[in-house]
């Protein structure tokens, strides 16, 4: 089977890049950052910096402490002062619930969620910059660690801060790396380091918002609206010395090597651990283009290639699908 290794057709509102257009000013664009592993991990402070110097207006709004796994839920702080430290006590406790970098106002954390993190950069921040912003995209991420299939879609917080963004029709990408380290960025960060796994995402992500801001030519939407992309790298760099440029590869979310959280009992230790088990739902096409590979396919099993795969937040069944459950049900109607 043959994958395509480019993104250009799924990125593009169009639906095809127009190369007779020029690049567009990265100044000129603005651009929400967000994760959910935490505001001090060393992913997300080298995705600003490298987003930053590629000359975008990026804002940072992420949780103060690690939420991963928390998926679209949305939380709002307690109180207006931290209860207890923040990620690597980065902040302490007893510092404002939000709040910036004394260095930089751009850096901001908040204490909630992905998701309400992306609310409060979209909504507040701009008043708390005393500034008019609007943003053309929303970052999150990178992870650090992948997430691939249908389980990550909605167990992710990475996802879920990507996705209610679109809920409010912002465009936005969720990225995922490898490198599971969960890593303070004033011990980790090095971005002249070409091997560091952080280093080499960032990168990439500069090289894949420039690509999808090109794509975008005189086209009102940067992506059609109700949809987001999930984009995966795999291990990269220190991880994997003969991977630093992984190229890009259309997928579908679920399909081949698709796998779900199970749990797993021990009856030695009379404990339950955390496992992972394929399932047949789990393969079906059911909507998107069934010739595409898997986003866990690809990433687990090629060489060096980084998954992108497009979702919609419209959730309903495909119109087959209704059709014969309501057939089923017509007593109730």
């Amino acid at each position: 089977m043959k994958f395509t290794t480019s993104a250009i057709a799924l990125i593009s509102a169009a639906g095809a890049l127009s190369a007779s257009l020029p690049a567009p000013n990265p100044a000129s664009k603005n651009i929400l950052l967000t994760n959910d592993d935490g505001w001090a991990a060393t992913n997300i402070r080298a995705t600003y910096y490298k987003l930053k110097d590629a000359g975008y207006n990026v804002y940072m709004s992420a949780p103060v402490s690690q939420r991963s796994g928390f998926g679209g839920k949305f939380d709002v702080p307690d109180s207006p002062t931290l209860e207890t430290d923040g990620g690597f006590s980065y902040p302490a406790a007893g510092a404002p619930s939000w709040g910036h970098e004394e260095s930089d106002d751009h850096i901001w954390y908040f204490n909630g969620t992905p998701a309400s993190c992306v609310s409060f950069g979209l909504t507040y921040l701009p008043q708390f910059l005393n500034k008019s912003i609007d943003f053309d995209l929303v970052v999150s991420g990178p992870n650090e660690g992948d997430n691939l299939g249908d389980a990550a879609f909605t167990g992710s917080g990475t996802i879920g801060a990507s996705y209610n963004a679109v809920y409010q029709g912002v465009p936005a990408i969720a990225f995922s790396g490898n490198n599971f380290n969960n890593s303070f960025f004033k011990d980790d960060l090095n971005l002249t380091d070409n091997m560091a796994p952080a280093t080499i995402y960032g990168t990439k992500i500069v090289e894949f918002v420039n690509e999808i801001f090109k794509s975008q030519g005189r086209n009102e939407n940067l992506l059609p609206n109700g949809v987001g992309l999930n984009v995966n790298f795999p291990n990269v760099g220190y991880l994997n010395e003969s991977c630093t440029d992984p190229t890009w590869v259309q997928t579908k979310i679920s399909g081949r090597d698709a796998i779900s959280p199970v749990l797993s009992y021990n009856q030695t230790t009379n404990s339950f651990t955390f496992g992972e088990l394929p399932f047949n739902p789990l393969t079906l096409c059911l909507n998107g283009d069934c010739s595409l590979p898997s986003e866990s396919y690809v990433v687990g099993e090629t060489v060096c290639a980084a998954s992108v795969s497009v979702y919609s937040v419209d959730y309903d069944a495909n119109e087959k699908l209704q059709h014969q459950v309501f057939k089923a049900l017509k007593p109730l109607f």
